[in-house]
């Protein structure tokens, strides 16, 4: 028996696993599919600090009916699923309010102002830093309304510990030679940072866990039983495995397991396409956001991955990759030479709460249960940081960052 098991083996739950076996206990990672291979794979691969502000922000309200009437909008919820979204988006309203904005761009930078740091540490540990590179991110616009908005972030970002600043549309040029003139301009991160190929990083990360002792069983939990204070059941497509301590560490699969233990879990599928592009046309030094589409463009070892937007039709609804199609064409208006010849699609599902802040820590009702889950589009940026803080937890230290802000017992 170990004395941690983490169910789920995407990133955050692979890096966790790592974190904990680094600290001298024993571990079990229950993974339906091959660990480290989950939803992050098939991300931007962008490792943003810069992403502070919560998708629930004042304003936003007034502009969802006007997205939701874009077929090519950032932002799309399937007609059939709307019903299933009224308690999300009663939430979602709530966290919008100028004090809970505020209160979350605080908790949001506490991690990404080291979550880059701690990730290229433990990746070196690992033995997979070649992943890893940090040569900053730029973000675009072509739209002056746009642009301004995007350097008005930067006095907040700075008052919060994270580096910006704003570059003209020559600068932007002279960084990217191969954006299109009608770019204006935009905002450089300079401590960002990108994953050449996240589905062998993770590959990698899941290798050395294996390599260190730790243990994977390929099973689908199912659910979660405490008989004991330090007696935890998981059961599993596989049968039942026993453990003193739980981390539930499974995306938007968590929601399953925690909530009938009378946890109120407002857990959504966010999910994300991707197209990845063998041969663009095109090269970039760095990752790319572009303001107005916000998706992003990174250039990684098998190519120019497009990666971005947000669908909610639930987990098992079936992909629809006109939403990976559509980035070509909308890339093209910053990039004017992208090509998409032998470009393949992807979809995953990035498991997000209304607030967009993830579920860190212990368990508010339960024993030796801890939670790592709800990261949204940042599993990759703050897994590191996810994984030093919870590993304090299960061992009795005070973490380095105030975990109270991401206590699943805010719902």
């Amino acid at each position: 028996m170990s004395d941690v098991v983490v169910v789920g083996g995407g990133i955050v739950g692979t890096v966790c696993a790592g974190e904990l076996l680094a600290r001298g206990l024993s571990v079990t990672v229950i993974e339906r599919d091959e660990p480290g291979a989950g939803t992050s794979a098939g991300s931007a691969g962008y490792l943003s600090d810069g992403e502070i502000f919560p998708l629930a922000q004042p304003g936003v309200p007034a502009r969802i009916l006007p997205m939701l009437a874009d077929p090519q909008g950032p932002l799309v919820v399937r007609p059939a699923y709307l019903p299933r979204m009224i308690g999300w988006g009663t939430r979602f309203l709530l966290a919008s309010r100028s004090r809970r904005f505020r209160a979350g761009i605080r908790a949001m930078s506490s991690l990404n102002r080291v979550a880059n740091d701690m990730l290229f540490a433990f990746a070196k540990r690992a033995g997979a830093e070649r992943y890893l590179v940090r040569d900053g991110c730029l973000h675009v616009a072509y739209e002056r309304a746009t642009l301004e908005h995007a350097e008005a972030l930067v006095a907040t970002l700075e008052a919060n510990g994270i580096a910006a600043r704003i570059v003209d549309a020559s600068s932007a040029r002279a960084m990217e030679p191969n954006l299109s003139a009608s770019v204006l301009g935009g905002v450089f991160y300079p401590n960002a940072a990108r994953c050449t190929d996240p589905f062998e990083f993770g590959r990698a990360l899941a290798g050395a866990f294996r390599a260190g002792g730790g243990t994977v069983v390929r099973a689908a939990a199912q659910a979660l039983v405490q008989r004991a204070p330090e007696q935890w059941i998981v059961r599993t497509s596989e049968g039942e495995i026993e453990a003193p301590r739980v981390l539930v560490a499974a995306g938007v699969w968590s929601r399953e397991l925690v909530q009938p233990l009378g946890y109120r879990v407002p857990l959504e599928a966010a999910r994300g396409y991707h197209l990845m592009l063998p041969e663009p046309g095109v090269q970039l030094a760095r990752t790319l956001l572009f303001e107005e589409t916000h998706f992003c463009a990174t250039p990684m070892d098998r190519g120019l991955r497009l990666a971005g937007t947000v669908e909610f039709a639930g987990v098992d609804a079936a992909p629809d990759y006109r939403r990976s199609e559509m980035l070509l064409g909308l890339a093209a208006r910053y990039l004017p030479g992208i090509r998409g010849d032998g470009a393949t699609r992807w979809m995953g599902s990035r498991p997000s709460f209304p607030d967009s802040l993830p579920a860190l820590g212990a368990a508010p009702r339960h024993q030796n249960l801890y939670f790592a889950f709800g990261h949204e589009k940042l599993g990759l940026t703050q897994s590191a940081v996810t994984a030093t803080c919870v590993a304090d937890v299960i061992l009795g230290r005070k973490p380095p960052l105030d975990l109270t802000p991401f206590s699943l017992g805010r719902f």
